[in-house]
């Protein structure tokens, strides 16, 4: 049993030895923040998407829908939709009150209405 757990823990050490294993996050220096970012705002946040949510981003990135030669990928048009929402929700109250943590469908019932209500905020300012 000594024998698999040295195993065990030389392929975890081996997996942030190696940079490609992380995809670089475990070795890379980071990445400069763009320049509309500063450098307080590079906070990463995990968010677990059902696939269809993944695959309805992804196909926003496509090359077809930005005229790019490349897709952009999914995880820079979540950032995108998150940092838009994030900004419209901070000029609107947000009914926190009684959600539980773990209560994913309450959560985004409250940031759905939240958002419902900037949108409507925003639609009267621009008349």
């Amino acid at each position: 049993m000594n024998g698999r757990r040295t195993d065990a823990g030389a392929a975890v050490a081996g997996l942030f030895a190696r940079s490609t294993a992380t995809g670089g996050l475990a070795t890379r220096e980071p990445a400069p923040a763009p320049s509309s970012m500063s450098a307080s705002r590079t906070l990463r946040q995990c968010v677990e998407l059902l696939e269809e949510e993944v695959s309805y981003l992804r196909g926003l990135s496509r090359p077809d829908r930005t005229g790019q030669p490349r897709s952009h990928g999914s995880k820079f048009v979540a950032t995108g939709v998150l940092m838009a929402a994030v900004e419209l929700l901070s000029e609107v109250e947000v009914d926190m009150w009684g959600v539980e943590a773990g209560d994913v469908e309450a959560m985004k019932a409250r940031a759905r209405a939240a958002l419902i209500a900037a949108g409507a905020r925003q639609s009267e300012a621009e008349r």
